[in-house]
This record gives structure tokens, sequence and C-alpha cells, in this order.
């Protein structure tokens, strides 16, 4: 049978390796985050220029169309009518997407190496999950923000910054009356149970980044050059056909606008 000494002992080495595994875990999401967050400049560098000029077409296309349904509408139901579809993008169309950020400037291989370890060191002393003190997870959370931050942006500098600024903190430890056995596997449980949750929610949010559509294409287009294509530029030159389409049809309705203003302005001479 366990006793209690030997239970704490091993709720010890497991809330041990449970931290670890958790700091891993956040480090690991911080970098799949940077490489999608690189991916996605790289998409909107060579994408990005044709997508709007695509939208542009498309927008006018829409509008010639809009015109044409509403003179169509003056003509049979007056000035004042609005159809529902009007309505509709009036009420509920959505503002464009934030352009996406610019990747941090690579590192050299010692550099790197210098702010991954930092941040693990960083990360053990801060994480918000590792105290139960509402105040101390206060402070814990906004310095793991700016040293999530400076990860993100591959600054050891800032890092290091951080680190100076805990160092010269020296914090009083606060009092605490005398904990009991019991209380000490409670706590040990607690903390147990509370970064193994925080681990769960770190895995479904990296599962969930999976499903997004960025994250597929990065990976069609990592594919894709194991194979020798180049699949972002297979995908230029798809959109540049499309533009030239879309123009197309923009012509032949703006055309067909014409048409329909011309018996109105006879019938009005």
């Amino acid at each position: 049978m366990e006793t209690r000494a030997s239970k704490i002992a091993r709720l010890r080495i497991e809330v041990e390796a449970a931290r670890t595994d958790l700091i891993e875990a956040e480090a690991e999401l911080a970098d799949y985050r940077a490489d999608v967050e690189a991916f996605e400049f790289i998409f909107a560098a060579r994408m990005g220029e044709r997508l709007a000029e695509l939208a542009a077409v498309e927008a006018e296309v829409a509008d010639l169309l809009d015109r044409i349904q509403r003179r169509r509408n003056e003509q049979t139901f007056g000035t004042d009518f609005r159809s529902v579809d009007e309505q509709y993008r009036r009420t509920w169309q959505q503002p464009p997407k934030a352009a996406p950020k610019r990747p941090s400037e690579p590192v050299s291989e010692s550099t790197e190496v210098q702010i991954k370890k930092l941040y693990r060191q960083l990360a053990r002393r801060l994480h918000p999950d590792l105290t139960t003190d509402a105040a101390d997870r206060v402070r814990r959370t906004e310095l793991m923000t700016a040293v999530n931050d400076a990860y993100a942006a591959r600054s050891l500098a800032e890092l290091l910054a951080v680190a100076r600024q805990l160092d010269g903190e020296q914090p009083a430890a606060p009092a605490s009356p005398a904990q009991t056995e019991d209380d000490m596997m409670r706590a040990l449980e607690e903390e147990l149970i509370r970064c193994r949750r925080r681990l769960r929610r770190l895995k479904l949010e990296r599962q969930t980044l999976h499903t997004d559509p960025m994250v597929a294409l990065s990976l069609e287009v990592k594919l894709a050059q194991r194979q020798g294509r180049d699949l972002l530029g297979e995908m230029v030159l798809e959109l540049e056909r499309k533009i030239a389409r879309k123009q197309v049809e923009r012509d032949m309705i703006q055309a067909q606008f014409e048409s329909l203003q011309r018996p109105s302005s006879s019938g009005s001479a």
C-alpha cells in the first residue's frame, strides 16, 4: 500500500513532468503559429495584388448588376423600392479581413537555440496555470503575454529584458501556514489536474488550427515543392485567367447596362 510520503513524492514527479510537457506544448504551438503567419505573408505577397484585382472586378460586376436591377425596379415599382438582396447587403456585409503580419526576420541557429532555451525557462517561471493565487496569476499572464510576443518575433533582446526584470524583482515569498501531508497531496493533485487540463486545451487548439484552410494550403504547397512544383505559381496563373474571364463578363454587363439606359434617354428627349 502506498504511504502518504511515497504518494507525495510520486505526485511531485508527475507534476514536474506535466509542467515540462505543458511548456513544451506552448512552445510548439507558438512555433506552429509563427510558421502559419509566415506562410500567410508569402501567400499575400504572391497572390494579394491579384486577389485584390479580382475582387475589384467582381465588385464592378456586382455594382453593374445591382444598378441594372435597381433601374428595372424603378421602372416597375418606383424610385423608393429596395430589393431584399440590397437590404441584406446593407445590413450584413462583412468588413475586409486584416492583412497578415510580416513574419519576423530569420535568426542564426545559435540565436534560435538561445531563444528556445530562454523561452522555456521563462515559461517555467511565469506560466499562469502554475499558480493558484489570483493576483499572481494576473501578473504572470501580463508577463507571459510579453514573453509570447517576443518569442513570436524571435527577439532575444526582449526575452532577456523580461528575464532581467524577473531577476530584479525578487518578490518576497508569501507567508503560508504549515501544510499537512493531506494538504500537500491535495495541492499537488489539483496542480496536476490543472496542468493536464491546459495541455488538453493546447492539443485541441493545435488540432483546430489544422482545419484552417490556410494551414491546409501551406501543407499542399510543401508537398508540391517536394514534387518539384510551384503550387502558388500555378494558382497565380489560374487567378490571372479568372481575372481575364471576369473582365470580359464585366464588359458585357457594362454594355447591357448602357443599352438599358438608352431607351429612357431617348424617351425623355
